[in-house]
C-alpha cells in the first residue's frame, strides 16, 4: 500500500511546525489521501489517482491550511530562553535527587579534582600572577644584564652604565637601584645582623609607596661625602624605637657607621626583598667609564603608554651606543623585564605551570568519572529520552537537560571543592612557616578573588565536560529503535564503547600522573632516610660578623671565641668555618697537579669548606686515611686539604691521594697538599654531574684563609648550653659589635634546603593518589555498568554450563585490554611529565626502572581488582532471575 505520509511529511518540512502540530496534520492529512485514492482508483485507475491526489497536495492552499494549525506561540525559539531553563533546573534537581550514589559520588569526585586545581592555581596567582603589593605592580620593571652568546650569563648593570642610562632614558618614569646584603646594626641594646638595602634616589618611587614618617632618599643623599642616611621598616621603628613619633633624626650604626634616620616604611612595606633597614648609596663616578664600577640591579617603572617591547628598545640603542667604547660588557644586553618575571627563575616558572598541568589532569580523570556517571544514567533514562522527543522534544532540549544536571553537580562540586581548597592552602601555609623557607616577599597564598573566579570557571568546564558526551550521545538515539529495544541492548552497546573510550582516558592520564607521583614518592624516602654521614643531633649553629676590617684582630676574636665556647660546660669541642656541611658547602673549580685545562670550563666541580679541627669532632667525621686538619694548620705553614672518598675516586683512581696537590679556583696560585680521606658527605643545592648529591668535596683548613670578617660557628652540647644566649653572651663579651645570626639547631639546617620538595613532592602524591582512586573508581564503575547490562547474556552462559571462573575470565580479558592500552599510553606521558619535574627528584633518575615497575604493578592491581569484583559478582547472579530480569 502506497505510504502517503511520508509525501506529507516531505510537504511540510521548511512549514516550522511544532513537532506535536506536524504528526497530527500528517496523520489526518494521509487518512484523507488514502480514502480519495481508493475512491479514484476504481474509476481513473491507480496511477490517475495519485498523479491527482499529489497535484493537490503540491497546491498553494495546502501551505495557507498548514499555517493555519501552526502554534501561535513559537516553542522554545531559543535554547536557553528563561522560562525553559529554569523549569529543567527544577526538573533536574528532582531527578537528581532520586539518585542519592550518583549525586554524591559525582559531587565528591569533581570535588577532589577542583579542590586540588584550585590549590596549585593559588599557589600560582599568589606567587607569579597577583604581583608585587604594589600600585599597578606589572609596570615594575627589573633591569638586569645578560649574555645574548646562550651561556646563559646574568650580571647587575655597572654603576658607569646605570648612571648614563638614567640621564637619557625616556621610558621610565622613575629609575633607580639597589644592592642587598646584611649588615651589623647597633642602635639598641645588642648589635644585630640584619638584612639592608642600599638604595639609589628613584629606587622607592619605582614601587610608588611613600614614607610613614619623613621622606625618601633624593639625589643629595646619593652624592660622595653627603651624611650618611638611613630609611627603617615598620617592624624596626617598633622593636626598636617603641613607635617614637621622634625617631627621625636618631642615629643608627650600621657596620660601624653612623646613619641618620630620615623616614619610616608603612607596615607590611618590603622591598626589593625583606629588608628591615635601607641606607643611601653612595655614588662616585668620577674616572668611570662604561662597564666599571660597582653593580647595581635597576628597577624602575614604565611610563603611560610605554610597553615592555618599547622599553627594551630604548635600551638596547643607549646599549650600543656604549658599546662603540671599548669595555668587557660590551658583548652583553641589558634586559627590562616585571619584576616577578626577571625575580623568580624560568625554572620554577616551568615547574609550578607543568604541576598546574598535572593537577588538570586530575580533573580530567574527575570529569570522566563523572560523564561516565551521566552516561550510565543516560542509558538507564534512554527510553524516557526517547518518549520525551517523541511527543515533540528538540534534539536541542535533551541536550540542555543533561547539561543542566551536569552544571548542578559542578556547582554543589565547586562550593565543596572551595573547603576543600582552602583546607589546602591553609596547610601549604603552615608547611612553609614550618620549614622556615625562604620566599618572596610579595608571596601570597590565599583564595584571592580571581581564585574564586577561577573555581567558577573551572565548575563550568567541568560540568561541560563532564556532560557533554552523555547529552550528545542522549540527543543522538533513535526513537524508532528505542521505543522497539525492550531490552536497550543497542543503546546500551553504544554507550559501552563510549564508556570504555573514556575509562582508557582515565587511566591514561592516570598512570601518567602515578608515574610522577612515583618519582616523588621515592625522592621524599629517600630524602627522609637520608643519612648525611655527619652529625646533627645536639649540634647548635650559629653566624658571627664583625665590624672590625683588621685580619690580625679579627683572628684574635675568633680564637677567644673558640677558647670561651670551648670552655663552656659540657661542651667538648667547638667548629669554626666558612659554612655549614648539608647546605653550606661552597662550589668551586679545580685543578689537579699535572694535569693541562685549555679552558676555564675543563676545570672540574667540587665543593669545599673551610675548617677548623673541631669539624670532625663536632659533626663526628672520621678520617679513612691519613690525618684531619690541625691547629697548627695556620697561615705560614703548608697549605694542606682534606678530600672525600668520592674526590678520590673521581680524581685519583688506582694512585694513592696522600700527597698529592690541587689548587681551588681557576685564579688561584696556592697549592694544597692532600694529608687526609673522610667519607662524601651529603651536600644540598644543584647536585654533581651524575646527579649525586655526594659530589667530589674538599676540606680545607680555616686558619689557613684570609677571610674571617664571617664565620660559622657550630658546638656540640645539651640544649641548655648550646644555645644563642650563650653564644651571645661570650661574642658579646669579646666584642660589643660582633652580631649574632642565624641561630639555629643543625637539624634545621640541613632541612631547610628541601623544603621545595617536601612541600611540593607531597603535592605531587597527592595528585598521584588521588588519581588512581579516581581512575579505580571509573574502572569499577564501568565494569560495573558493563556486567549489569550483560545480565540475561550472563544468565545464559551459566545456564548453559559456563563455570564461574570462565564468566570472571571473561569479563576480565576485557578490562585488562582497556589496562594494557591505557597504562601504555599513560606511562609514555609520565615519561615527558617526569622530565619536568626533574629539578624536585632527590637522588632518583627520571629512568628508574624501579619505579616505572613500581607504579605498573600499583596500577594493574588496582586496576584488576576494580575489574574483578563486578565479575565476581555477575557469577551469583541466578540464571533463572536472569532470564526473567527483562
Amino acid at each position: 500500500m502506497y505510504d502517503w505520509r511520508a509525501d506529507v511529511r516531505a510537504r511540510l518540512a521548511g512549514a516550522g511546525l511544532h513537532p506535536q502540530d506536524e504528526a497530527e496534520i500528517v496523520e489526518e492529512v494521509a487518512q484523507h489521501l488514502e480514502a480519495q485514492f481508493a475512491e479514484l482508483a476504481m474509476t481513473i485507475g491507480a496511477e490517475g489517482a495519485r498523479e491527482r491526489l499529489l497535484a493537490q497536495l503540491r497546491d498553494r492552499g495546502f501551505d495557507d491550511a498548514a499555517l493555519g494549525r501552526k502554534r501561535r506561540s513559537n516553542v522554545e525559539p531559543r535554547i536557553w530562553v528563561r522560562g525553559s531553563f529554569l523549569r529543567d533546573l527544577r526538573y533536574g534537581a528532582r531527578s537528581l535527587r532520586r539518585s542519592p550514589g550518583l549525586v554524591i559520588t559525582g559531587v565528591l569526585a569533581l570535588a577532589l579534582g577542583v579542590g586540588l586545581t584550585t590549590v596549585m592555581f593559588s599557589i600560582i596567582y599568589g606567587l607569579l600572577i597577583k604581583g608585587l603589593p604594589f600600585q599597578a605592580p606589572e609596570r615594575i620593571a627589573m633591569i638586569y644584564r645578560t649574555d645574548p652568546t646562550g651561556r646563559g650569563q646574568e650580571t647587575l648593570v655597572p654603576l658607569a652604565d646605570f648612571v648614563r642610562y638614567r640621564a637619557d632614558q625616556h621610558s621610565f618614569s622613575s629609575f633607580g637601584g639597589y644592592r642587598q646584603g646584611r649588615a651589623n646594626v647597633f642602635g639598641g641594646d645588642r648589635p644585630e645582623r640584619l638584612n639592608v638595602a642600599e638604595l639609589t634616589d628613584g629606587a622607592f618611587e619605582a614601587t610608588g609607596v611613600r614614607p610613614l614618617l619623613g621622606r625618601t632618599f633624593t639625589a643629595s643623599d646619593n652624592e660622595t661625602g653627603a651624611p650618611l642616611t638611613a630609611v627603617i621598616s615598620y617592624a624596626t621603628w617598633r622593636d626598636r624605637f617603641a613607635l617614637d613619633s621622634l625617631v627621625l633624626g636618631r642615629v643608627l650604626r650600621v657596620n660601624g657607621r653612623p646613619h641618620a634616620i630620615i623616614g619610616v616604611m608603612p607596615e607590611g612595606y618590603a622591598f626589593p626583598g625583606w629588608q628591615q633597614l635601607w641606607v643611601a648609596a653612595q655614588l662616585d663616578t668620577r674616572g668611570l667609564r662604561p662597564g666599571e664600577g660597582p653593580a647595581f640591579t635597576i628597577v624602575a617603572r614604565l611610563r603611560p603608554g610605554v610597553n615592555f617591547p618599547q622599553a627594551n628598545a630604548e635600551l638596547s640603542g643607549m646599549a650600543r651606543r656604549l658599546a662603540a667604547e671599548p669595555t668587557d660588557s660590551a658583548a652583553l644586553r641589558d634586559l627590562a623585564q616585571p619584576f616577578v618575571r626577571a625575580t623568580i627563575p624560568a625554572r620554577v616558572y616551568a615547574l609550578l605551570y607543568a604541576m598546574l598541568g598535572a593537577v588538570f589532569l586530575v580533573l580530567l580523570i574527575a570529569c570522566a568519572n563523572v560523564a561516565n556517571l551521566l552516561l550510565d544514567r543516560a542509558v538507564s533514562r534512554t527510553r524516557d529520552v526517547g518518549i520525551r522527543v517523541a511527543l515533540g522534544a528538540s534534539r536541542l532540549a535533551v541536550v540542555r537537560q543533561a547539561l543542566v544536571e551536569s552544571g548542578i553537580l559542578a556547582l554543589a562540586a565547586a562550593g565543596v571543592g572551595t573547603l576543600l581548597a582552602q583546607a589546602g592552602v591553609m596547610s601549604f601555609n603552615r608547611a612553609i612557616v614550618a620549614l622556615q623557607a625562604d620566599r618572596p616577599f610579595w608571596m601570597d597564598i590565599r583564595l584571592h578573588i580571581p581564585v574564586l573566579f577561577f573555581v567558577l570557571l573551572v565548575a563550568v568546564v567541568a560540568s561541560v565536560v563532564s556532560g557533554l558526551l552523555p547529552a550528545l550521545h542522549a540527543a543522538r538515539l533513535d526513537i524508532n529503535s528505542i521505543l522497539k529495544d525492550e531490552s536497550h541492548g543497542a543503546s546500551s552497546f553504544r554507550a559501552g564503547n563510549l564508556s570504555r573510550a573514556i575509562v582508557v582516558f582515565e587511566l591514561a592520564l592516570s598512570s601518567a600522573m602515578l608515574l610522577a607521583a612515583g618519582f616523588m614518592t621515592k625522592s621524599i624516602a629517600r630524602l627522609g632516610t637520608l643519612e648525611p654521614r655527619f652529625a646533627t643531633d645536639s649540634v647548635f649553629t650559629a653566624r658571627v660578623s664583625q665590624l672590625s676590617t683588621d685580619t690580625i684582630r679579627q683572628r684574635r676574636f675568633l680564637a677567644a671565641m673558640e677558647h670561651d665556647l670551648t670552655a663552656l660546660p659540657s661542651v667538648g669541642a667547638v667548629y669554626l668555618g666558612h659554612g655549614l656541611p648539608g647546605g653550606g658547602w661552597m662550589g668551586d673549580r679545580v685543578a689537579i697537579e699535572g694535569h693541562v685545562y685549555a679552558r676555564e670550563l675543563d676545570y672540574p666541580m667540587m665543593r669545599w669548606l673551610a675548617v677548623n679541627p673541631g669539624f670532625f669532632t663536632v659533626f663526628r667525621v672520621g678520617i679513612l686515611r691519613g690525618r684531619a686538619i690541625r691547629q697548627s694548620d695556620r697561615r705560614g705553614t703548608q697549605p694542606v686539604a682534606v678530600v672525600s672518598d668520592e674526590f678520590v675516586r673521581q680524581y685519583f683512581p688506582g694512585v694513592e691521594p696522600i700527597g698529592q696537590r690541587i689548587r681551588l679556583g681557576v685564579s688561584s696560585k696556592d697549592w694544597l697538599t692532600i694529608v687526609g680521606v673522610i667519607p662524601t658527605l651529603y651536600a644540598a643545592g644543584i647536585p654533581s654531574a651524575n646527579g649525586s648529591h655526594f659530589p667530589p668535596e674538599v676540606l680545607t683548613s680555616f686558619w689557613q684563609g684570609t677571610d674571617a670578617s664571617t664565620a660559622t660557628v657550630a658546638l656540640r652540647g645539651p640544649t641548655a648550653v648550646a644555645n644563642a644566649t650563650s653564644v651571645r653572651n661570650v661574642v658579646a663579651a669579646l666584642d660589643a659589635d660582633a652580631a649574632v645570626f642565624e641561630a639555629a639547631r643543625m637539624s634545621d639546617v640541613l632541612n631547610q634546603p628541601s623544603w621545595p620538595l617536601r612541600v611540593f613532592g607531597t603535592l605531587f602524591v597527592i595528585f598521584g593518589v588521588a588519581s588512581l582512586i579516581l581512575a579505580a573508581i571509573g574502572l569499577y564503575a564501568v565494569m560495573a555498568f558493563s556486567v549489569s547490562r550483560r545480565l540475561r547474556e550472563m544468565g545464559i552462559r551459566l545456564a548453559l554450563g559456563a563455570t564461574g571462573t570462565a564468566v570472571v575470565r571473561m569479563i576480565c580479558v576485557q578490562g585488562l585490554k582497556q589496562i594494557a592500552l591505557g597504562m601504555a599510553l599513560g606511562l609514555f606521558l609520565g615519561t615527558g611529565l617526569v622530565r619536568l619535574l626533574r629539578m624536585l627528584l632527590f637522588e632518583v633518575q627520571p629512568s628508574d626502572p624501579r619505579v616505572f615497575g613500581s607504579v605498573i604493578v600499583v596500577l594493574s592491581a588496582s586496576a584488576f581488582i576494580a575489574c574483578l569484583l563486578p565479575a565476581i559478582r555477575a557469577t551469583r547472579v541466578d540464571p533463572l532471575v536472569a532470564l526473567r530480569a527483562e
